[in-house]
């Protein structure tokens, strides 16, 4: 709830917003309808679950989702 309140107070309008979990639970696929929902007016691009992903797949997927 955190996240969407966040997502819901600031005008997000133009910005990029790039999703993703560390949490094994249910996983990002069942939020990311939530988050493009809450972020009205931004670019919402596809999340990932980074829970058991190496320090060097963060980065180099993180470098993919910045540009």
């Amino acid at each position: 709830m955190i996240i969407r309140t966040f997502l819901e107070s600031y005008n997000l309008k133009g910005k990029k917003i790039v999703p993703f979990c560390t949490s094994g639970g249910s996983g990002i696929s069942g939020s990311m309808k939530g988050v493009k929902a809450a972020a009205k007016g931004a670019k919402v691009v596809k999340g990932k679950d980074l829970t058991y992903v190496s320090y060097k797949s963060v980065a180099k997927w993180t470098k993919k989702k910045v540009k």
